[in-house]
């Protein structure tokens, strides 16, 4: 067991890492509006890299402030649905990694039941409708309305 106020400060240090590393990248792909019309692929990360080291430094301060109240606060960081969220986290980590080598539909592909079966779900008619929903969605939306590149095999 631990309390809140170290839990709390351990999650704003990395947040707010975690933001400026996002605005960073953003950067290098341009943030802003472009001359013809339209935004630059960095500004939308860009924003959302803000928001996250906005929301870091909102929980610093508010620690701070209150760093009685948050002493007192215990949490209990090996429970069992905690363990399916850290899981879950590895799961992620290991799909951005794959992402760049197997590619965008092929990972998601995997995800999906993967992360499907970590939640609870066993019905592996419900799973494979979900996961071909969502990777025609993503093909529609960003490969044939917006025109993203999205990662592909590195084989292609």
């Amino acid at each position: 067991m631990t309390n809140m106020k170290k839990c709390n400060y351990v999650i704003s240090v990395v947040a707010a890492l975690l933001g400026g590393g996002i605005l960073l990248a953003a950067a290098k792909l341009g943030i802003g509006f472009k001359a013809k019309g339209g935004i630059r692929a960095g500004t939308w990360p860009a924003i959302m890299g803000g928001i996250l080291l906005a929301a870091a430094v909102c929980l610093l301060c508010m620690t701070v402030f209150n760093r009685k109240k948050y002493e007192e606060m215990e949490v209990a960081l090996a429970l069992p649905a905690n363990m399916r969220v850290y899981i879950l986290m590895g799961i992620f980590a290991v799909y951005c990694i794959i992402a760049e080598t197997a590619g965008m539909y092929l990972s998601a592909a995997v995800l999906i039941p993967t992360v499907m079966t970590v939640v609870g779900e066993r019905n592996g008619k419900k799973m494979a409708a979900v996961t071909a929903g969502t990777l025609l969605g993503i093909f529609v939306i960003f490969g044939l309305i917006l025109g993203t590149r999205l990662p592909e095999p590195i084989w292609i």
